[in-house]
């Protein structure tokens, strides 16, 4: 039988695609086995070509994904149900993720301590440039030190994107860049109002 966890992401799955969107990932957090507390269920979001939804599609998505969970009625405790964007850190959850972001910095957690390539000691985590990626695992080019670690995807506990400070400087000058439009167009059309 399936866990809850993949109950809820086959649901996301159909949910999402409803809208065109695309399950990154879905996450459970809160609540307890005997269903005291209240459950969150962290649902993450992306266009097929790898862009963010829009508030509008995650609000519909959310809606749909809502009713459908209540019809299957595989809760039986209040929950709150989140759906938006991967984000900046997003999760790394398939192999395609690791080819997509390849050259990237990416946080790993491992299942188990991996040895540490430079000899000294073990390594419950590891953050670097993804590198090599196949069909099995990768290398990582380690941040500190410089060091290359091979592994397997069934090493990896958790991984997530962790952009550097030249990435996130152009994702805000990006975003700059479209507020500088955005007042320039609706400037424009006061404008025109007049």
């Amino acid at each position: 039988m399936a866990t809850l966890a993949e109950q809820i992401s086959g649901l996301a799955q159909g949910a999402l695609a409803a809208h065109g969107l695309v399950l990154v990932a879905a996450r459970l957090s809160g609540g307890t086995s005997a269903g005291r507390g209240k459950l969150t269920v962290d649902v993450m979001a992306e266009m097929p070509d790898g862009s963010s939804p829009t508030l509008d599609l995650c609000i519909s998505a959310a809606r749909t994904l809502s009713a459908q969970m209540d019809v299957a009625e595989i809760l039986n405790s209040p929950y709150t149900l989140e759906v938006g964007s991967a984000g900046l850190e997003r999760p790394l959850t398939r192999p395609e993720d690791y080819t997509r972001f390849n050259g990237k910095q990416a946080k790993l957690t491992f299942t188990r301590p991996v040895a540490n390539p430079s000899g000294k000691g073990v390594l419950g985590t590891a953050v670097g440039i993804i590198t090599q990626p196949t069909e099995a695992g990768l290398t990582i080019i380690l941040r500190d030190g410089g060091e290359s670690l091979p592994v397997t995807f069934a090493q990896v506990r958790d991984a997530q994107l962790l952009p550097n400070a030249d990435e996130l400087k152009a994702i805000m000058q990006q975003a700059n860049q479209r507020q500088k439009m955005l007042k320039e167009s609706a400037d424009a059309d006061d404008a025109s109002d007049e």
